[in-house]
């Protein structure tokens, strides 16, 4: 089983092409980044975003188009990947970098009016995930809103084989990824421990959050939200 060194150590390596692959790697890039932003609109005024599993900063670059005034805390397990966010942002003073693990994130309890994460979530075990979202809820300002844009497990052995197959596809004819970075992303995804969609859905509802719904899905991409 893969561990929380391991993941650390894939996603340090890859920090510096990790924007780079992104628009090659995700089929839906588009919608898979800019969906969760017109989600936001629920939100009267947000002041306090967190990024958890914030990588190089990608998901907080979409949110800063819109909120530049808000302040932005991103945490993350990779040191080498926030360093690539800290130089994303290094002209702004509303940022803040911490490296944490997402299983035992230290932060303020209700300070935040909107939490986000992109593909971050499914590197946890199904425990982890529970215990998460559970951390999330409390990290929320009362009428706070949770945005997740993440990769999820097929329901059944035909809708998982059908994502899986159907994106190594892609990956596999892309002409502008290298063999080697093709090779290197199928080991990574052996770091994913994803879970189908219904079950977050309702591990969400459970530890309290309302209006949890799913908003969009491209294969085994989804845009979920929750709020407080």
């Amino acid at each position: 089983m893969p561990t929380i060194e391991s993941i650390k150590s894939k996603f340090n390596a890859v920090s510096e092409k990790y924007d780079k692959q992104r628009k090659e790697l995700i089929p839906c890039f588009d919608d898979f980044y800019k969906i969760p932003v017109e989600l936001s609109n629920q939100m009267k005024s947000v002041d306090n975003i967190l990024d958890i599993g914030a990588g190089t900063g990608l998901m907080s670059a979409f949110f800063l188009e819109k909120y530049n005034e808000a302040d932005f805390t991103l945490v993350d397990i990779s040191e080498e990947m926030l360093k690539k966010a800290k130089e994303r942002f290094s002209g702004f003073s509303n940022f803040e970098f911490l490296v944490q693990d997402l299983e035992d994130l230290a932060l303020e309890k209700n300070k935040f009016d909107l939490v986000i994460s992109g593909l971050a979530i499914h590197h946890l075990d199904d425990e982890a995930k529970k215990k998460l979202f559970k951390t999330i809820h409390k990290l929320l300002n009362d009428g706070g809103l949770f945005i997740n844009a993440d990769q999820v497990l097929g329901e059944n052995n035909f809708s998982e084989a059908l994502y899986t197959s159907t994106w190594r596809e892609k990956v596999v004819a892309n002409k502008t990824l290298t063999s080697e970075e093709k090779e290197a992303t199928f080991e990574r995804i052996k770091l994913d421990k994803m879970s189908p969609l219904k079950e977050q859905l309702k591990w969400l509802e459970d530890v309290g959050f309302k209006n949890v719904a799913n908003v969009y899905q491209y294969y085994n991409f989804v845009v979920y939200n929750a709020k407080k």
